[in-house]
C-alpha cells in the first residue's frame, strides 16, 4: 500500500493535527509502508532545512513555500502548482490519498485524488464554524459551511475524531464517516517526569494549573484569566497559573498582569513532559475541540482535570470519574471546580488515578493499525465500484 497525504499543518508547527501526523509518519515508517507528505515549508527557528518543494532530509517528505495568516502567524498558508503536485504523485503513484485540511496543500490532494480517480479519505480535524465567533467573523459562517459541505463532499471516507464530532458531522447530513480517534504515548507523558526543581522555580511552595495548547481566543481562555485573578483574590500568593503553548492570545493574557500568572512559550519532547508532570491540575476550559489531544496528555501524566462538558473531550473526560466538568459557558463553576480541586488532595489523588488509566487504554499502535484496516476498506470498496461499473 503506497499513500500520499496533504496537509496544511505540519511539524515544527504545535497542534493536535500536526502531533497526530508526526506519530502517523513514525509508525508508517517502522512498518515499512510507502507514503509521501505534503505539507509547508516554515523559516522560523526550529523549522528543518530544505527549500520550497524539496524533501526536508526525508525522502518521504515535500515541503511547499506559504505565507503567514493574519489568524494564526505561526502556520504557513501554501498553494503548490497543480503541475508539481502531479508530477510528484505520478511517479510514486499512490493507492490512496488522505486529505487532512481543506485548504491550498489539501485542496490540492483533493484535486489529485480525483483527477487520478484514487480513493480518497478525508479527516475532520477542525470545527471552524464553532471558531469564527471568537474572532468577530460569525459573517461567514454561511459561506465557509457551505465551502466545507462542497468539499468533503467527494470523500470516500470522512474520519472523525471523536464520537461527539462524528455526530455533529451526521446532523450536517456529512456522508461516508467513519471514527479515526487519538492514541497517547504513556512513556513520554507519564507521572515519571515530575520534577522538584522545576515546581520550586516556577512556584515554590505554590498550587500549579497548567493550560497546554494553543493560545487563542476559541480555547475560552478568558474562563482561565477570570480564574486566576479571582484565586489571586481570594487566596493570594497560593497559585500559580501556567499558560505552555503560544499564539494571537498571549498578549491578551501579559496584558492582564496576572501576579499568579506564568507563560512558557512553546515546548516540547522532554521539557513538555516535565511541565506537565510537575502541575497539580490541568485547567481546560476549551468547548470547541474535536479531540482535545492535551487534556489526554495532561491526564497520561497523571493530573486530574478540569474541564468543559463540549466537545470532543467528552469522548474521554468523565464528570466525577477522572475529570470535573462544567456547563461550557459557566466561568463561576468553572473556578468553583478548579478551587474543588485545589483544596481536596483525595480527589485530586482519585481523579488523577482514573485519569491514568483511561489514557494508557488509547495505544497509538492500535488507533493506527484501526487506520490501515479502514484504507483497506476504502481501496476495495472503491475496486468493486470499478469492476460494477465495467461490467
Amino acid at each position: 500500500m503506497k499513500i500520499a497525504y496533504f496537509t496544511d499543518t505540519y511539524s515544527p508547527e504545535v497542534n493536535g493535527v500536526t502531533n497526530t501526523l508526526s506519530r502517523l509518519g513514525a509508525y508508517l515508517g517502522d512498518r515499512g509502508i510507502r507514503h509521501r507528505i505534503f505539507a509547508p515549508a516554515y523559516e522560523y527557528e526550529g523549522a528543518p532545512p530544505g527549500p520550497g518543494n524539496m524533501p526536508s532530509g526525508d525522502r518521504n517528505l515535500y515541503r511547499f513555500k506559504g505565507l503567514k495568516t493574519p489568524l494564526s502567524p505561526e502556520s504557513r498558508l501554501a498553494f503548490p502548482a497543480f503541475w508539481k503536485i502531479d508530477e510528484i504523485c505520478d511517479s510514486f503513484k499512490p493507492d490512496l490519498v488522505h486529505v487532512s485540511t481543506e485548504l491550498g496543500i489539501g485542496f490540492r490532494g483533493m484535486r489529485y485524488a480525483l483527477a487520478r480517480n484514487l480513493p480518497l479519505v478525508m479527516s475532520y480535524h477542525t470545527n471552524y464554524g464553532d471558531y469564527l465567533r471568537y474572532f468577530d467573523l460569525e459573517a461567514f459562517k454561511p459561506v465557509l459551511e457551505r465551502y466545507l459541505a462542497w468539499f468533503y463532499r467527494f470523500a470516500h471516507r470522512i474520519l472523525a475524531p471523536s464520537r461527539h464530532t462524528l455526530d455533529d458531522l451526521s446532523r450536517r447530513h456529512y456522508r461516508n464517516l467513519g471514527l479515526w480517534s487519538r492514541g497517547i504515548d504513556a512513556a513520554l507523558f507519564n507521572p515519571g517526569y515530575r520534577n522538584e526543581d522545576l515546581r520550586n522555580r516556577i512556584g515554590k511552595g505554590k498550587f500549579i494549573f497548567l493550560y497546554a495548547g494553543r493560545l487563542s481566543p476559541e480555547k475560552n481562555l478568558d474562563m482561565l484569566i477570570y480564574a486566576a485573578a479571582e484565586t489571586e483574590r481570594r487566596f493570594p500568593g497560593k497559585t500559580v497559573f501556567v499558560f505552555t503553548g503560544d499564539g494571537p492570545y498571549a498578549e491578551t493574557i501579559r496584558k492582564q498582569k496576572l501576579p499568579n500568572a506564568v507563560l512558557t512559550g512553546f515546548k516540547r519532547g522532554r521539557e513538555l513532559s516535565e511541565i506537565y508532570a510537575s502541575a497539580d491540575c490541568f485547567a481546560f476550559p476549551s468547548g470547541t475541540e474535536t479531540f482535545g489531544n492535551a487534556a489526554l496528555e495532561a491526564m497520561a501524566s497523571g493530573l486530574p482535570v478540569a474541564g468543559v462538558a463540549s466537545g470532543g473531550v467528552t469522548d474521554f473526560l468523565s464528570h466525577g470519574r477522572n475529570a470535573l466538568l462544567c456547563p461550557g459557558s459557566s466561568r463561576e463553576a468553572f473556578l468553583e471546580n478548579l478551587l474543588t480541586l485545589m483544596h481536596d488532595p483525595e480527589l485530586r489523588r482519585g481523579l488523577a488515578e482514573q485519569a491514568r488509566k483511561t489514557a494508557l487504554a488509547r495505544d497509538w499502535n492500535r488507533v493506527f493499525d484501526g487506520l490501515l484496516s479502514t484504507y483497506t476498506e476504502v481501496i476495495e470498496e472503491q475496486r468493486r465500484r470499478y469492476w460494477k461499473r465495467a461490467s
